[in-house]
């Protein structure tokens, strides 16, 4: 399987989408069926937007589970499949109108450095399956319930910048997404290890 990787702009598609669906409440199914071919990477971006700035109590775990589901198609060569439970999952209309709105800003601000380069990170020998593996361990990252800061912001801008650079060609923006991803686990290993530390040192200072 083969995503659509077409030229057309990011904030285009963004934009044409926001046309068609305004004050609409729809599903994540509805999502994919409104963007008729446009590819997973602007499925993949819309699902991990939100939480490149805030964290979204209740969507963090379909959407992370969504996003790694499409990330494991891209490794295994297939068209992207998620369940019907997240398909179902339905976004009021404000909520999908903020949505798309603030990946129109976002697009139109990346599309400023985003351009076709470094081709061989990304049109390579299984590069492909790499940048899918990338976004599945960005998702299972966005999927835990930490309470840390930028727990999940960071395992979001990772999905976004490997989506970005699957569909824009840009291999300098796959590499920065591949770095994030794997900035993402070591974030969180870092911070566990801090908060038990944290915690065994509070138990021995309360121990008689």
């Amino acid at each position: 399987m083969t995503p659509d990787l077409s030229r057309s702009h990011l904030s285009t598609d963004l934009a044409t989408l926001h046309a068609r669906v305004k004050d609409k409440a729809l599903t994540l199914g509805e999502f994919k069926h409104a963007l008729e071919g446009r590819g997973s990477a602007v499925l993949l971006i819309l699902l991990a937007l939100p939480f490149c700035f805030v964290a979204i109590p209740g969507l963090s775990m379909p959407f992370g589970i969504a996003i790694s589901l499409i990330g494991a198609c891209l490794v295994i060569g297939r068209e992207p499949w998620l369940p019907r439970f997240i398909m179902n999952r339905r976004l009021s209309s404000a909520r999908s109108d903020q949505l798309l709105a603030g990946a129109i800003k976002v697009a139109r601000r990346l599309e400023k450095f985003v351009r076709p380069r470094l081709s061989f990170l990304h049109a390579g020998p299984g590069m492909l399956r790499l940048i899918g593996f990338g976004i599945v361990i960005a998702g299972v990252g966005l999927m835990l319930p930490l309470p840390i800061p930028f727990s999940n912001s960071i395992p979001a801008w990772a999905v976004v910048l490997l989506a970005v650079g699957m569909m824009e060609k840009d291999g300098l923006c796959v590499l920065l997404g591949h770095l994030t991803a794997v900035g993402t686990w070591v974030f969180i290993g870092l911070t566990s290890a801090f908060a038990l530390g944290g915690f065994q040192w509070l138990l021995g200072s309360l121990q008689p």
